[in-house]
């Protein structure tokens, strides 16, 4: 069982989700991602890739992203700060055609 109760009913993460660009990563409070997937479901961001503070470690490298969100509640460690600081050069917006 994880610890995903301290985390929920303020409306924060929502309103994170629903502000993000078009397929954007939604990062997550650690691993276990089920809740905000469903969350990402039912407010209709079924466009969101929701990783784990994890990603950031190398799941990130290669990509290019849209868009990049870290959940109010994440506490990342040194090693997934510094990913973050990589990722966030990753972040090209998309273009309107």
């Amino acid at each position: 069982m994880t610890d995903d109760h301290k985390y929920r009913g303020t409306g924060r993460t929502t309103k994170q989700m629903e502000a993000a660009p078009q397929g954007s990563v939604y990062l997550w409070v650690h691993g276990d991602v089920y809740y905000p997937k469903k969350l990402a479901e039912k407010i209709g961001r079924t466009d969101l890739k929701i990783v784990g503070p994890g990603w950031l470690e190398n799941g990130w490298l290669g990509v290019e992203l849209t868009g990049l969100v870290v959940d109010h509640a994440a506490q990342l460690n040194e090693r997934q700060s510094h990913g973050l600081l990589g990722a966030i050069t990753r972040i090209r917006p998309r273009e309107v055609v």
